[in-house]
């Protein structure tokens, strides 16, 4: 599907006129028209400012699906599903993971350096991860780092559990 197309797709599907997403990206009607019709290409701070508007991301209004950036990175198609559902969220949300993310990326490179000996010696690496992610979460309180590093085991030993239980069968 062309560009102009998609364009045209989103902007109905999220109920705007051509005259109403034409105004709040800052372009002209006659511009928006060209631009689904195919006459014109817009910019790449009207792409994301279209993208922004239409909350979908540029690569949806400039790829295929079987063209976008990131599934052609990213082989694991739950992981890849993950992070859609993920850049949908709110700015304070997608913080929050990447905090997450960032601690249990942390955690990884140190079992590389340190492998842990113990559960014992695991503990105490996460709660230098915890700490780490204190310092990069000043913003929330104990008991919503303590929840979101909960939840972030919880997925781990799930996802364990579930490649264990795969390796099994």
């Amino acid at each position: 599907m062309s560009f102009a197309e998609k364009l045209s797709k989103l902007r109905k599907e999220k109920g705007f006129t051509q005259q109403g997403l034409s105004q709040k990206i800052g372009v002209g009607i006659s511009q928006m028209k060209r631009y689904e019709g195919g006459k014109s290409s817009p910019t790449l701070a009207i792409i994301k400012n279209i993208a922004k508007t239409l909350g979908v991301s540029s690569d949806e209004l400039i790829f295929d699906k079987s063209e976008s950036v990131a599934s052609s990175k990213i082989f694991d198609r739950k992981l890849l599903e993950q992070f859609e559902l993920i850049s949908m969220m709110s700015p304070h949300e997608q913080y929050a993971i990447k905090t997450v993310l960032d601690g249990m990326i942390v955690k990884s490179r140190i079992d590389e350096v340190m492998p842990s000996q113990k559960d014992t010696t695991w503990s105490r690496e996460m709660e230098k991860v915890v700490l780490e992610l204190r310092k990069g979460a000043e913003e929330y309180s104990d008991e919503e780092i303590d929840e979101i590093v909960d939840e972030a085991v919880k997925a781990v030993r799930a996802e364990e559990s579930y490649g264990e239980n795969k390796i099994e069968a």
